[in-house]
């Protein structure tokens, strides 16, 4: 499926959420190497409502400590940790 229809989709699950007024908390996994920053689907859908002024908290860590190696890129983990409707 298109990226571009994947992230509506997901903004319009999570103004569901954001409706039903629900605390809820999403957990995504998503990787970066040198050459290339790759957001998910998820971070991008809660960033875009956090700045549209809705109740999105977004928490980004990471393993920069320590790296992964393979077949020439090094890559490390992103983790977004996405809640909804928390004071």
């Amino acid at each position: 499926m298109n990226k571009k229809k994947e992230i509506i989709r997901t903004i319009r699950n999570f103004k569901r959420i954001l409706k039903s007024g629900n605390v809820k908390t999403v957990l995504t996994v998503g990787d970066w190497d040198i050459y290339a920053k790759t957001y998910t689907i998820e971070e991008i859908a809660a960033r875009f409502l956090r700045i549209k002024g809705y109740n999105v908290q977004i928490t980004i860590s990471d393993n920069t400590d320590h790296p992964s190696y393979l077949f020439g890129y090094i890559r490390f983990y992103r983790y977004a940790r996405i809640k909804f409707n928390s004071n």
